[in-house]
């Protein structure tokens, strides 16, 4: 048997007082239908339904924003790790062109024995060329991994500002419900009073 709105009131009260509960929620469904007892009964009614859905409507929710962060990290990941393999792969490729150069010069170096001094000039040149390459290549990299570091700070910023909003956003919806029905109190005691 499922638990009704009026059993999720009754959680937390003693057996005595959930009995008490449940005999005044019946006196006052007996009589005139347009009468105060039976118009007070449906309005009290629908007070503890609209505060029974309170709880599952926070607790969904929290399961929807649970679910939209999870996704949210799941894309971060895999757009830092796509931007770390191509940064890799652009790395290696450049250290493969380096070293095809090396190679071709150290062939050529070896085969003219007669151009030797020019050779050398050339070489010491392309070395020259290399070493700044990787250092400009380094530098690149360097710059990489902080522009990949101050995104993932800049994303992680806007998570915890997506919380904090979500958390500002649950406390405005509650306060609403409440001040909703102190109103609705003060509309039936200025009623009652009349």
């Amino acid at each position: 048997m499922e638990d009704t709105d009026f059993d999720s009131l009754c959680a937390g009260l003693s057996a005595d007082d959930a009995r008490r509960l449940r005999k005044i929620f019946v006196e006052w469904c007996d009589g005139d239908e347009n009468g105060f007892p039976v118009q007070m009964a449906l309005l009290t009614r629908a007070q503890w339904q609209a505060a029974a859905s309170i709880p599952r409507s926070l607790n969904d929710s929290r399961k929807w924003l649970e679910l939209h962060l999870a996704e949210y990290r799941r894309q971060t990941a895999v757009l830092v790790k796509n931007f770390s393999t191509a940064s890799d792969d652009k790395i290696a490729a450049f250290e493969e062109v380096i070293q095809r150069y090396v190679v071709a010069m150290e062939k050529v170096a070896s085969s003219s024995h007669g151009h030797l001094a020019e050779a050398e000039k050339a070489a010491r040149q392309i070395k020259f060329e290399l070493e700044r390459g990787v250092a400009e290549s380094k530098q690149e990299l360097k710059k990489i991994r902080n522009d990949i570091q101050d995104e993932r700070i800049r994303l992680e910023k806007a998570r915890r500002d997506m919380e904090a909003r979500m958390t500002w956003q649950e406390r405005f919806q509650i306060i609403f419900v409440l001040a909703g029905f102190v109103f609705l109190g003060f509309l039936i005691g200025r009623h009652l009073i009349r």
